[in-house]
């Protein structure tokens, strides 16, 4: 705030009577400051000083006009662009991948599971966009014969071991209805 170890003519430093008067706290030497005439006058001068930052500080900033409506077609634009897609970031760059990719990609690999007839996956976007991570709704057909609790963790287990390398989205949570028993074939 001062020239390093700008003092009076007493031999004060400056800045101590400015954290003085900034922070309200008790003079160093009070004895000093009460009889000292350059104390006296740094003071008066502080004070008032710091009175006009404070009075400044009390006064309402006015809102460029249209700031607000700017910032809010910002924040519009990024959620778009993160409420339908998942955001990877790399030091050389961005890479979006669209909630349907990743959804067929689940789609697919839960189709892969023995036992699973059909698969169809809708990706479910966190209530606040998270870039890399989202929910997923899975609806299966399948296999009369497995036991139905057994094969939804087989499906569970190999999305989480492929989904993530095949897309990069985090999955936080995987949910699974059982639409349809498919009756074995004659």
């Amino acid at each position: 705030m001062t020239p390093e170890h700008e003092q009076l003519p007493c031999g004060v430093e400056l800045e101590s009577l400015v954290v003085q008067i900034a922070e309200d706290r008790p003079p160093g030497d009070p004895a000093h400051q009460s009889s000292c005439p350059y104390c006296q006058a740094a003071l008066r001068s502080l004070r008032q000083g710091w009175e006009d930052v404070q009075a400044l500080t009390r006064e309402p900033v006015p809102i460029p006009p249209r700031l607000t409506a700017r910032i809010m077609t910002r924040v519009r634009t990024l959620a778009r662009l993160v409420g339908d897609s998942i955001l990877l970031g790399d030091r050389r760059g961005e890479t979006r991948i669209s909630h349907s990719v990743v959804a067929q990609a689940i789609q697919r690999v839960a189709s892969a599971v023995p036992g699973v007839v059909f698969a169809s996956a809708k990706p479910i976007p966190h209530e606040r966009p998270e870039p890399g991570r989202l929910g997923v709704t899975i609806r299966l057909v399948v296999a009369f014969g497995p036991p139905i609790d057994a094969l939804a963790d087989a499906v569970r287990q190999a999305i989480d071991r492929r989904v993530t390398t095949l897309t990069g989205a985090e999955l936080s949570r995987i949910d699974i209805t059982v639409e349809d028993i498919a009756e074995p074939p004659d």
